[in-house]
């Protein structure tokens, strides 16, 4: 049984969302604390104390922290009186304001005031009691329906141009125009430039932040807040760069001067789970607004996460050309690079890692001279280089050495790609001519029927023939933009004496070791496969010295 109205402990729950907002005043925290706080006051009640969310979305209950300490304080007996301006403060999820009103306040003991809906627990007989489930859907109902809307506005300003953010990206200030057009900053643009050619030179994201660190280079965050002149709030923050913070740079487009929008969405209105969109369905902007990077840096960055090293340091902190790049060409598994000797010689070698971690029984050392592997490798490099640029042929000879015997047969889909294109366009003229000649009354409506269907038919084979050749000629056009790409990266280094860490990640898929000599043994060789070629260009080149 309730108690007497002296004896309520009331607590005033307030919601203002983000949508509710654009209402203006009426629906203000102020406002509604004015209206409840009268009330209170009218009846003689004592308010224990108030709850408050703002600019939180009344569809989840778990994400809001004030209705949160309500329920627990109504569970502690701390009150036994909830009141609120209306139904759509508490929720617009009509099965869990449902369930709270319905169930769980009554076990408690609880009464539930809705003011200007005019919904009071301790009146179950009243017709605004009565209609509690109809207006649980209608402000459900009012949620799915702003949702809605607000996607399509979102969409609608994505597609304009008009960049939704509160924080800009780093390196960038959110500009003044209408669209809020991203306007580089040059601190952090410096440091943006930094990071992807520490990167595209083959360092780790580990080392990167590292190095950041030791130059004592403020995180995002903290130079964002000294910007706007204001301590960060961010509670968590370490102040130190790490793997997320720069991964994050590294892979976000804006630096390209490219506007990306709309990649993420949340499950549902109901559910604020945030998930990642396909990017089919992202919203893309090219040459939006001012570049940090060249297309060309992000490029080689993008060769280097693509590289199947990772590459380790030296003790002396140093990442050589080749780490990570050369495997066994017996066992399959990766060159390890060792301290130890060749010969009784002191040079660092490397040998197979699985012979090093199981011995002789499993796979031979493989043993090769760090640096007679570099020069072997560079040559070779340089040998493609000096075909690239000396070679006039040799884009067609390239491509024909990357296709192997699929030349001829891309060359007939393409033909039969151009004649399918044609008959097409034939048909379609026969198509809007047997319409023309069947509203002049030139033929009778069952030949013109039959002629429509022929044609209609013939058409319909005609173009998924015409699809499924399309796949199959894809491959060909991403074959010739390989090779171009190809030839485009070993000309950049034209003239290069030494090997690089950044030459390897760019131009080496691995290198292949084979057998150590020995007695019984083929020579020791080398193969170097190209990225974008996906095979040698060159026999193995025999280490022996």
């Amino acid at each position: 049984m309730l108690p007497k109205q002296t004896e309520y402990k009331v607590g005033m729950y307030m919601r203002l969302s983000r949508d509710d907002e654009r209402a203006g005043e009426s629906l203000s925290i102020e406002n509604q604390r004015t209206i409840l706080t009268r009330y209170v006051e009218e009846q003689g009640w004592t308010v224990y104390d108030e709850y408050i969310d703002d600019g939180i979305s009344g569809t989840t209950f778990e994400e809001r922290p004030g209705v949160q300490r309500l329920l627990e304080d109504a569970q502690n007996g701390r009150i036994n009186l909830i009141i609120c301006k209306d139904l759509s403060r508490f929720g617009r999820n009509y099965i869990e304001v449902g369930r709270y009103i319905d169930y769980i306040f009554p076990m408690y003991n609880i009464r539930f005031i809705a003011l200007t809906d005019n919904v009071d627990t301790a009146n179950t007989d009243s017709a605004s009691m009565d209609m509690l489930p109809i207006m649980n859907v209608f402000n459900e109902w009012h949620s799915a329906n702003t949702s809605k809307k607000l996607r399509a506005v979102f969409e609608a300003n994505a597609k304009a141009g008009k960049y939704k953010t509160t924080v800009p990206p780093y390196g960038y200030l959110k500009g003044t125009d209408s669209k809020h057009t991203p306007v580089i900053e040059p601190t952090g643009a410096a440091v943006v430039r930094r990071i992807f050619e520490l990167r595209a030179a083959g360092n780790n994201i580990r080392t990167i932040a590292n190095i950041l660190n030791a130059d004592h280079i403020p995180v995002p965050s903290d130079h964002y807040y000294s910007l706007i002149g204001k301590p960060n709030p961010i509670r968590n923050c370490g102040h130190l760069w790490d793997n997320t913070s720069v991964s994050r740079i590294l892979n976000n487009p804006i630096y390209l001067g490219r506007l990306t929008q709309l990649r993420t969405k949340t499950v549902s209105y109901k559910n604020h789970k945030v998930i990642k969109k396909d990017e089919s369905d992202w919203v893309v902007i090219e040459n939006n607004h001012e570049p940090i990077i060249s297309q060309e840096l992000w490029d080689r960055v993008q060769a280097v996460n693509a590289s199947v090293a990772t590459g380790r340091h030296t003790k002396n902190f140093k990442l050589l050309p080749l780490s990570g790049l050369c495997y066994c060409a017996d066992c399959g598994s990766k060159m390890r690079q060792h301290g130890g000797c060749e010969r009784n010689s002191t040079s660092p070698v490397y040998v197979c890692s699985r012979y090093a971690k199981y011995g002789k029984a499993y796979c031979s050392t493989h043993t090769i001279r760090r640096e007679l592997l570099e020069s072997l490798v560079l040559a070779d490099i340089q040998r493609q280089i000096d075909l690239v640029l000396n070679e006039p042929d040799i884009r067609e000879k390239l491509l024909a050495y990357k296709k192997g015997d699929k030349t001829e047969r891309d060359n007939a889909a393409k033909k039969r790609l151009r004649d399918i294109d044609n008959c097409i366009k034939e048909l379609d003229r026969l198509i809007r001519s047997v319409y023309e000649d069947k509203v002049a009354g030139l033929i009778p409506d069952k030949v013109c029927a039959g002629l429509l269907g022929e044609y209609q038919e013939e058409k319909d084979n005609l173009t998924v023939e015409y699809e499924e050749l399309s796949k199959r000629t894809d491959a060909e056009d991403q074959d010739e933009r390989d090779v171009d790409e190809y030839i485009r990266r070993m000309k950049s280094y034209a003239g290069a004496e030494t090997l690089t860490r950044e030459m390897a990640l760019t131009l080496i898929e691995y290198v292949k070791v084979d057998a150590h000599p020995g007695k019984h043994k083929a020579p020791r060789t080398i193969e170097v496969f190209y990225k974008l070629i996906d095979k040698p260009l060159t026999n193995k080149h025999n280490a022996l010295e």
